[in-house]
């Protein structure tokens, strides 16, 4: 008998009705059941190694995002395939194994069970108003093939009500059948049960086919509250249902005077796009829907309204521990001398960027637009230069004399002699870095020769000028943060300039792998996309 071959993994929600309890299933299939080892990783994270086996599908990410399971990697690891999976929150787990298919003969299964008690942890005492939109003769919007919009809002709104319930929330609803409801009466029941939050689901409808994807509306009456709901249940749609992101905005209805629960209008997908309605048509795209709605409720519960937070503070959380970081290095043509760096970017990133990206920028592709690179044949290098360029290291970024010479013309010669004079204390102490310190930290951003990518290749490249004024004109180009960096294969990153200073310790972590690259791979740009 062969090794256990590995054929399948996916992961889905399970309900103990036994227990009450929910759990994050992780299932693994195989042709016969595989050796184990379970740890957790990091923070909050899992691994299972399957030694023994034998990797048949294609290694894999899967997008999970319920709450407590990010995502999935299946690899194809030596000495053993392995699969990690990224939690929101750490949690225990149970192994089982199960020999074949229940219905019948089918593959051996390893079923890994990840409690959800952090998950219900935060729902615990809290109350979810569910106003599923329309009902009775309002119709709401209609498809292209008829579908109305008050049956998928009352479809999905029990739905979310099934999820919060097994989450451990209480949930009102403000219909539970093909009825009219005034909109007054909505807000009153929201109110009389004192509600903690207040949900509409509704869908979007235009005359324009091509309008597709989600948006939440937030209350301006209760702005502070309803548009970090907004935000977290908006982000959560999109990354369930991969929906083109229409955003969050303003409601422009009014709400009842006194009404201070926090409130949104929640556009799942557009149910006039031929191709949003067939979503909404798909059960399972509606138990997404209504599973993605709870995981940014409970995100708007674990970060915002109750932990004595203000708005302000909770993004701040939010913007600086994202659960992960994907990395969308973008190939460009080869920008040279005098091009607009904020057009090319613009150009490049336009459509992909989105809220809550930083766009990183290489700094030596901002020198070369700003003309800074400079040919060794037409620097004429002083006698120091000559002699000052033997003493840092061969590999060092001033270890030629035209490099050196382009150095004392930046900050001087006095300076240049004080880092010198300053680098060789500290190496006597086993300190590094003392150099740059003192004469300058832009010389450290100085490119010597075969530094970058051909034909720059044949330049020393001073670092950028300006790099924060930089970062803001390209950042009001493309609407996101920007940041202005230095990285090597080595794990080095310095940022010379970012435009929120929030999301430093993370962007600085995710750049360690060097997602950039000057040589072959012409990426002088990076999209860093936090996911929370």
């Amino acid at each position: 008998m062969g090794l256990p071959a590995i054929t399948n993994v996916w992961a889905t929600r399970f309900f103990d009705p036994v227990t009450g309890n929910s759990s994050s299933r992780l299932v693994i299939e195989a042709t016969s059941l595989p050796g184990y080892r379970v740890r957790s990783v990091a923070d909050s994270g899992l691994q299972i190694d399957l030694p023994d086996s034998m990797l048949v599908m294609a290694p894999d990410t899967l997008q999970v995002n319920d709450g407590l399971v990010s995502k999935v990697t299946v690899a194809h690891q030596l000495p053993c395939p392995r699969v990690i999976v990224s939690l929101d929150h750490a949690s225990s787990w149970t192994v089982s194994e199960v020999q074949e298919a229940p219905s019948g003969p089918g593959p051996a299964r390893l079923v890994i069970d990840l409690d959800r008690k952090p998950i219900r942890d935060v729902f615990r005492g809290k109350l979810v108003a569910i106003d599923p939109g329309h009902g009775g003769r309002d119709t709401g919007g209609r498809g292209p093939v008829s579908l109305v919009e008050k049956k998928v809002a009352l479809e999905i709104g029990r739905l979310l009500a099934g999820v919060l319930k097994r989450e451990g929330a209480e949930v009102i609803m403000t219909r539970t059948s093909d009825e009219d409801v005034p909109s007054a009466g909505r807000f009153a029941h929201a109110k009389s049960e004192c509600a903690d939050v207040l949900i509409s689901i509704h869908a979007f409808s235009s005359k324009n086919r091509k309008i597709s994807g989600s948006r939440t509306l937030y209350s301006k009456e209760t702005e502070k509250e309803s548009k970090f709901l907004a935000e977290c249940i908006q982000a959560s749609l999109i990354e369930k249902l991969q929906l083109a992101d229409r955003g969050i905005a303003k409601n422009p209805l009014r709400i009842p005077p006194g009404f201070e629960i926090p409130y949104v209008v929640v556009e799942v997908a557009t149910i006039s796009n031929w191709l949003d309605e067939a979503q909404f048509r798909s059960p399972t795209i509606r138990q997404r829907a209504a599973e993605a709605l709870a995981t940014g409720l409970k995100r708007y519960f674990l970060f915002g309204r109750g932990r004595g937070n203000n708005h302000s503070d909770v993004l701040t959380k939010l913007r600086a521990h994202p659960a992960e970081i994907a990395t969308l290095p973008i190939r460009t043509h080869l920008i040279g001398e005098g091009e607009d760096l904020v057009e090319v970017i613009r150009r490049y990133v336009g459509g992909i960027a989105k809220p809550g990206d930083v766009v990183v920028v290489a700094e030596t592709v901002v020198s070369i637009t700003q003309g800074r690179a400079v040919l060794p044949d037409s620097v004429r290098p002083s006698v120091f230069a000559r002699v000052l360029c033997k003493l840092p290291s061969k590999g060092g970024n001033l270890a030629t004399p035209p490099a050196m010479q382009l150095a004392i013309d930046e900050v001087g010669l006095y300076r240049v002699m004080l880092g010198v004079a300053a680098g060789g204390i500290g190496k006597l102490m086993g300190r590094r870095g003392d150099f740059f310190r003192v004469a300058g930290s832009s010389l450290a951003q100085i490119d010597d020769v075969a530094s970058t990518c051909p034909p720059f290749d044949k330049h020393v490249v001073l670092g950028p000028v300006d790099p924060g004024e930089v970062a803001k004109k390209i950042k009001h180009k493309v609407g996101v943060d920007v940041a202005i960096v230095d990285v090597n294969d080595l794990g080095r990153v310095d940022i010379l300039a970012i435009t929120d200073d929030k999301a430093l310790a993370w962007v600085t972590k995710a750049l360690k792998s060097n997602p950039l690259g000057n040589d072959d791979q012409q990426t002088p740009i990076a999209i860093l996309r936090p996911i929370f």
